[in-house]
């Protein structure tokens, strides 16, 4: 019984994840004063499209909008999770 207990409790510790995703932002663009930052996603997008205007970013990338304090606090090339 005290195996099926340690059994049981090391499956519920290994369960619980840190649901947090990092990503590399790409580029940042301020639009209509919303603050955006445009990554690659970890998964393969679906029919999802965008007009990306900065240089080298198609279809292929996503953005997510941030405030402006987290905006200030980051620069392309830095790791961002959420």
């Amino acid at each position: 019984m005290l195996r099926v207990f340690l059994f049981l409790g090391f499956l519920i510790s290994f369960s619980c994840s840190n649901d947090e995703e990092c990503v590399i932002i790409l580029n940042k663009e301020t639009i209509k004063g919303d603050n955006y930052f445009y990554f690659r996603p970890n998964y393969l997008p679906n029919s999802q499209s965008n007009n990306i205007g900065g240089t080298g970013l198609n279809r292929d990338y996503v953005s997510g909008k941030v405030s402006q304090e987290i905006y200030d606090q980051y620069a392309v090339g830095d790791e961002y999770c959420f």
